[in-house]
């Protein structure tokens, strides 16, 4: 490379990515929108930018940030378009990540911890002399606003909130309930801290107001002490606003001098396991994370090949994440959905404008907070949405959850051992018979429920939940091929050691129905697929691509032929 490329992965200062060379992907140019808004809600999952968007439009907007305004805006969209309050404000800002969840005591202890370093950052930015009453967060608000009233300045305070919802959400989700009601309802700590903001608010002290976080229930839950914010979160104007879109990710792989070769490579790796999140209803536009582009860069760029994990370690997605939300009620039902998503790839349902968690928990409340934490996203939109699941990723953490569940359910235990043997066996000998053996054995401890409505499905499910935990594949159910589409295909992820591929064609009889020419008729149904689906150019460039069809009698496999 002619120069360093300096990748800011981890790092949400904008001040410092600006002033130390770092690579940006400007988005700047939703100020002028922003600022039609004084009161602000936008949620994105986590790891989407929202620390650096926010750290932007404080640099933006801050009293003490004009002289180096030129450093950190020049070139960019805004520079071209500046608004009438450029630097016009004292900024205000709570970062409530990273508050410790263990038990109640904590979490209040942490939070009155971040607002007194919120509100003395702000006292020793401004060179301010003010005591504060240390009492509660409310009483450290409201003693910072009546000094600065005292103080008669000339300009308005520009509040920001980093994760306005981090605590609660751990709190909702670790701690069941009652515990998240406690900081929300009337009277709670949280929502006494709200109201201060909102009556500030009010007479003008505070003129803008901007809040990050990752779900609605927070907010939904103290509504009435906190009534005046804008929720543009699926608004179609700034449903691109973090996160990156196609274009940009593009134009990033060719800043970070790739070649062609490797810019085409990578896009389709990024797209395939980072992309697939649409978040309006009627702006189609999908975004990648904007975080993981810059893990999978980081990585990259000095050693020329890809991590060793496609997944960060600092995302911190896994099973648990779904088991948490199934479990905050009725999750019986809310377990169903998420077979129904994992099976067929899609569910229906509505985002609520309005979760009230301790009155109701259905499944549009259920699909709206997947929806927030970037586990389900738009797929389409008729009367009901179509929502799906976005990308590769997110996938490995639904069949985390499923296999979880369903080694519960059914009293068994799938043996990790087992599970490399039959990895090994696909990678280095083209064989699928470990594997499949694992999946009849599973599907015979079935319980009675589960027999009920079984197909071809169901056993591509538990072909997937098996090899959920790997890295060497990829795996597609339904991939299209010609004029069909192929039960699963197995290629080979960036980091594989594989030497083959597979695509396998699943065939299905009920077992009281089953005889010898049924079972020749379904074999050669299927290998006269496989044949069709191989006339399709992206496969037959595939020399270790093998090919199987495997017949099912009931749970049991009945049999299995190379193609």
């Amino acid at each position: 490379m002619s120069r360093e490329i300096k990748i800011p992965y981890g790092i949400s200062n904008f001040v410092k990515i600006r002033t130390e060379g770092y690579v940006y992907v400007d988005k700047t140019h939703f100020i002028p929108d922003l600022e039609k808004l004084h009161t602000v809600i936008h949620l994105r999952p986590r790891r989407f930018g929202k620390s650096l968007f926010v750290s932007m439009l404080e640099s933006y907007y801050d009293v003490n940030a004009d002289h180096q305004f030129d450093d950190l805006f020049k070139g960019l969209a805004i520079y071209k378009q500046l608004t009438a309050d450029k630097n016009n404000y004292y900024i205000l800002r709570f970062n409530f990540s990273g508050i410790a969840t263990k038990d109640a005591d904590a979490v209040l202890d942490g939070f009155k911890t971040k607002v007194k370093d919120g509100i003395q950052g702000f006292i020793d930015h401004y060179h301010f002399d003010i005591e504060l009453d240390l009492t509660t967060p409310a009483h450290m608000l409201v003693s910072l606003f009546r000094a600065v009233e005292q103080l008669k300045l000339k300009h308005a305070i520009y509040i920001f909130i980093d994760e306005y919802d981090h605590f609660t959400n751990a709190v909702l989700t670790h701690d069941g309930l009652e515990g998240f009601m406690d900081l929300v309802r009337r009277g709670g700590t949280v929502r006494a801290f709200y109201e201060v903001i909102k009556e500030k608010m009010e007479s003008g002290l505070i003129g803008r107001f901007f809040a990050t976080g990752v779900m609605s229930v927070s907010l939904d839950s103290m509504t009435s002490g906190f009534n005046i914010a804008k929720n543009i979160t699926t608004r179609d104007d700034f449903s691109d606003m973090m996160g990156f879109r196609a274009d940009e990710v593009k134009q990033l792989l060719k800043e970070v001098e790739l070649t062609d070769i490797e810019q085409t490579e990578i896009y389709e790796i990024l797209k395939l396991n980072y992309n697939g999140y649409q978040f309006s209803k009627h702006n189609e536009v999908k975004v990648f994370n904007s975080t993981l582009i810059m893990y999978y860069l980081e990585y990259y760029l000095p050693r020329k090949r890809p991590p060793e994990s496609l997944v960060d370690p600092n995302l911190n997605q896994k099973g648990a994440t779904i088991r948490n939300l199934v479990n905050l009620k009725n999750s019986s039902a809310h377990y169903e959905v998420v077979e129904e998503i994992v099976k067929h790839g899609q569910t229906i349902g509505m985002l609520s404008d309005f979760i009230d968690i301790d009155e109701r928990y259905d499944k549009n409340d259920f699909i709206t907070l997947m929806f927030n934490i970037g586990l389900l996203t738009i797929k389409e939109v008729k009367m009901k949405p179509v929502f799906k699941i976005p990308n590769k990723i997110i996938e490995f953490v639904f069949l985390d959850y499923l296999r979880d569940m369903l080694e519960k359910k059914q009293g068994y235990t799938i043996d990790v051992r087992n599970q490399e043997k039959a990895l090994f066996e696909l990678g280095e000998d083209g064989k699928i018979d470990e594997i499949t053996q694992q999946v009849s054995d599973f599907l015979q401890h079935l319980s009675v429920r589960d027999h009920i409505g079984f197909d071809e499905k169901y056993i591509k499910v538990i072909y997937k939940t098996m090899l959920s935990l790997n890295e060497q594949y990829f795996i597609y159910d339904e991939f299209p091929a010609r004029q069909g589409f192929s039960d699963l295909i197995l290629l080979k992820t960036p980091m594989s050691y594989a030497q083959y591929e597979y695509m396998i064609e699943l065939k299905h009889l009920k077992k009281d129905e089953t005889t010898e020419s049924k079972i020749e008729h379904a074999l050669n149904e299927g290998i006269a697929q496989i044949h069709d689906y191989m006339q399709d150019k992206r496969l037959q460039g595939r020399p270790d691509l093998k090919r199987f069809v495997v017949v099912f009698s009931g749970f049991k496999v009945v049999r299995v032929a190379a193609v």
